[in-house]
């Protein structure tokens, strides 16, 4: 379909004003949407404009509006009345690499014009940006922008990856989670440190993470726990539960720990599910045997002191101390 700007109507009533062919040519693909904006109502302002001026026509504030005009001072197209527009410098000859440990090093902090040099020298991080903002439905800030740029470049996680990441993060709040752009951050890093470099993998992990929701939302159903989004802790030991118990034993260990403390603590189900685990009570055939056995003994009480003669398989008591003393959950 072809486009055709009308010759006459009440848009050419006020008047026109230059705009640079380079401002499309070169800029219109990198330069954020309030950016271009700014920089239009410069342009239509005689060349020159305040930050108060541009951020009351914006809708933004004074100190976005800066943050934002930092990229064109950067490309020498604005100057701010304290310096020279700066001129392009011929590139400097890439560092040699040097083989350093990521985790001694701080995430590094972006200029909006390395943002920019980003996105030129990377193709793929240019699609990442443009595809954040259909994915969150906004435009996304120089945070935003920042963050993603170093999930790329310091974290190493390929655009792609982070595609995923961000779907997910949409699908989350789609469900009513209650979380904030840093768990997009958080994720990536988690993925970085675990070595999700790929679609593959990535997909195999959003997989992952699916039934663990399932399970912690039986293990929500059967404790009376309140509802919570679960730590990665609590995942990791549900997780644990499953991979040796069924939904059965689980759900008996859950009746135990109601037996006997009033509120509902996961870490007194982990110290059950551990001494059956360690005591090889693995089906509740052998549940019901062991449970036998501690009724037997009990009756055959010691004439001295009356007093059990041998401590049962599973003590009950010592359960509840580990509980007590389990800090990791």
């Amino acid at each position: 379909m072809n486009y055709n700007l009308t010759p006459f109507g009440d848009i050419w009533a006020d008047g026109i004003f230059n705009v640079p062919s380079a401002l499309v040519d070169k800029y219109l693909r990198i330069a954020s949407e309030y950016q271009i904006k700014a920089l239009l109502f410069i342009l239509r302002s005689g060349g020159k404009a305040t930050s108060s001026s541009i951020a009351k026509a914006l809708g933004q504030t004074a100190s976005d509006i800066d943050e934002l005009m930092e990229f064109w001072l950067e490309e020498g197209i604005l100057s701010n009345g304290k310096a020279e527009p700066k001129k392009q410098a011929e590139p400097a000859p890439a560092p040699e690499k040097v083989e350093v440990k990521k985790q001694t090093l701080s995430v590094p902090s972006l200029t909006p014009k390395d943002i920019v040099d980003a996105m030129r020298d990377n193709e793929g991080i240019e699609f990442l940006l443009n595809e954040a903002q259909r994915v969150l439905g906004r435009t996304i800030s120089h945070a935003e922008q920042e963050m993603l740029v170093n999930m790329v470049n310091y974290y190493g996680l390929p655009a792609e990856v982070i595609m995923m990441i961000l779907e997910f993060y949409r699908a989350e709040k789609q469900r009513g989670k209650s979380i904030g752009i840093s768990y997009i951050n958080q994720m990536a890093k988690n993925w970085a440190d675990e070595g999700i470099d790929s679609v593959a993998k990535a997909e195999e992990k959003l997989m992952d993470i699916e039934r663990s929701d399932r399970l912690w939302i039986e293990v929500v159903a059967i404790t009376g726990i309140r509802h919570r989004r679960p730590t990665q802790k609590q995942r990791d030991m549900v997780k644990r539960w499953f991979e040796d118990f069924d939904i059965t034993m689980v759900t008996a260990a859950a009746d135990m720990m109601k037996e006997n403390i009033s509120e509902p603590k996961l870490s007194y189900m982990d110290a059950i599910i551990k001494k059956w685990k360690k005591n090889g009570i693995l089906t509740p055939a052998q549940l019901q045997a062991y449970q036998e056995e501690f009724e037997k003994i009990k009756s055959q009480k010691s004439k001295k002191g009356g007093k059990l003669e041998t401590k049962p398989t599973y003590d009950l008591e010592q359960i509840k101390k580990d509980a007590l003393n389990n800090t990791d959950i």
